[in-house]
């Protein structure tokens, strides 16, 4: 078995934060720098503060949440050989076409084939801001299958569902050649499972649980 290990940072904050963590990553041979892509951050604003941890000192509130797109563009030119990752963001915010075209232009930007993490969306990215989020699994089926669509070549690409729809669609960025954007798929229960084993390049679980 090759187990490659990878860093994390939660794109809270300052940058320079995320800058830091990306070069210990390639300090010590990571392949992987993956970054959250949230409105909100997970960690509940009641217990932010210094009794439960040093970062409260220098940050007022764990919601500073950066924008994951920009964050990458930032970083590639100084992650060298660590590959480029958001996990995950999701299509209710972020149409299929627009996140193609994100990681297409990331891919302009590094080394390795950056790669797109995609989840059925945390609630709290999307009930405050009045994001639909009715039947989740199957938009991000949808969204996948757009994906691959518009990452498989120019085009004009057609495509008729429920949620997306493709008129003669073009996506007129190339990738790099052996910079082709993968897809990660976000999955813990069987449906999203399903589709990660049916459209994804990878599988990013959140949970504890045998592979």
């Amino acid at each position: 078995m090759n187990v490659r290990v990878g860093l994390v940072w939660d794109a809270v904050g300052r940058i320079e934060g995320g800058r830091q963590l990306l070069q210990v990553a390639r300090q010590a041979g990571a392949d992987t720098f993956l970054v959250f892509d949230h409105l909100i951050n997970v960690f509940p604003r009641q217990a932010w503060d210094t009794g439960f941890g040093h970062l409260a000192a220098d940050l007022p509130t764990p919601d500073r949440c950066l924008d994951f797109a920009t964050v990458l563009g930032n970083l590639a030119p100084q992650a060298g050989p660590v590959r480029l990752a958001v996990g995950v963001t999701d299509p209710h915010r972020r149409h299929p076409a627009v996140l193609a075209q994100t990681a297409l232009t990331l891919a302009q930007l590094t080394e390795r084939a950056p790669v797109l993490g995609i989840g059925a969306g945390a609630l709290e990215n999307l009930v405050p801001f009045g994001v639909p989020h009715d039947d989740q699994v199957g938009r991000v089926e949808e969204a996948l299958r757009v994906l691959r669509l518009l990452l498989s070549g120019e085009g004009p690409h057609d495509f008729q569902g429920r949620y997306f729809t493709l008129d003669r669609a073009i996506m007129g960025l190339p990738a790099p050649a052996g910079r082709a954007p993968l897809i990660w798929l976000g999955a813990n229960h069987r449906r999203m499972l399903t589709l990660a084993g049916r459209y994804a390049d990878g599988w990013l679980p959140s949970e504890l649980m045998s592979p």
